[in-house]
């Protein structure tokens, strides 16, 4: 494995420290929230929700470093009220506070590899999504770990330099109550546009965004994912590897977060460090 562990791949990639966010190419997990070892509201769903083997921690561990989260928030009988990850709907287990403890952890133990938290969909269940306490409660739990907006145009070492905590980049769709100057703006995210999307049409989709892709001026997420009526999330592992090796037809030299199911199947992970080498080496020169 050439001297580098998956929860720490970033570190031990001194090459990396030339590059921006803007620069880097990211391993993504999709609907982090919806994992196999979660619990769901409804019976009988999980085939359907389920994009990830793991929790939150585990996923870091195995090399994710942009998590795709889509959150609902609920009030219940009692008045209180909770952020909960939803897949289409389908609500699972894990709790904001969850993500927050696990992402804490994770960068405790691993503190120079960096994060994306790309908060997609803010949705309400019950009652209107409250903004002023989804950020309220981010800023007070993780506000040490979250890299000012400002500094978003920073290479990684500059970021080590200018803190020892601040690893952790958060993207979300700008509200009043959102405090932009800790917040990124919206993760752009490139998707068939179909709820049913079979893997022709995830190559179709690639093939197409390749040609063209969005502007390098931040980042964006390319949803290599396909989806069933039956099964739900398809595990397309052979697909991810061959459409992102490194030495192919450079389809992930172009990207920015390849976001995947069940990411940590294919070879997503140590294809990304691979092209993040080569991504440098050519900045550099």
């Amino acid at each position: 494995m050439d001297g580098y562990t998956f929860n720490r791949w970033m570190t031990d990639l001194p090459g990396i420290d030339s590059m921006k966010l803007n620069e880097l190419i990211l391993p993504g997990a999709h609907n982090a929230g919806a994992d196999k070892k979660a619990t769901y509201l409804a019976p009988g769903v999980s085939h359907w929700a389920v994009c990830q083997n793991n929790s939150f921690y585990e996923q870091l561990n195995n090399g994710a470093r942009a998590l795709d989260v889509r959150i609902e928030y609920n009030v219940d009988s009692r008045g209180v009220g909770t952020f909960w990850f939803q897949h289409n709907g389908f609500r699972s287990s894990r709790s904001l506070e969850n993500l927050v403890m696990q992402v804490s952890r994770f960068l405790q133990e691993n503190p120079d590899e960096f994060v994306l938290l790309d908060f997609h969909e803010l949705t309400s269940a019950n009652t209107s999504f409250d903004h002023k306490e989804f950020n309220r409660f981010l800023l007070t739990h993780l506000g040490q770990r979250i890299i000012p907006s400002r500094n978003k145009y920073m290479s990684l070492g500059q970021l080590k330099q200018a803190s020892l905590t601040q690893r952790l980049w958060v993207a979300a769709e700008h509200h009043p109550d959102l405090d932009q100057g800790w917040l990124l703006s919206k993760i752009q995210h490139e998707w068939s546009g179909q709820s049913l999307t079979s893997v022709k049409k995830v190559q179709a989709l690639i093939a197409r965004v390749m040609q063209d892709p969005p502007s390098p001026w931040m980042p964006w997420s390319l949803s290599a994912t396909s989806y069933t009526a039956l099964g739900g999330p398809v595990d397309i592992k052979e697909h991810l590897d061959r459409w992102f090796a490194p030495a192919s037809d450079g389809w992930i030299l172009k990207c920015s977060i390849i976001n995947a199911d069940f990411f940590e199947e294919s070879k997503l992970v140590p294809n990304c460090r691979i092209a993040n080498i080569i991504k440098a080496r050519t900045l550099n020169k």
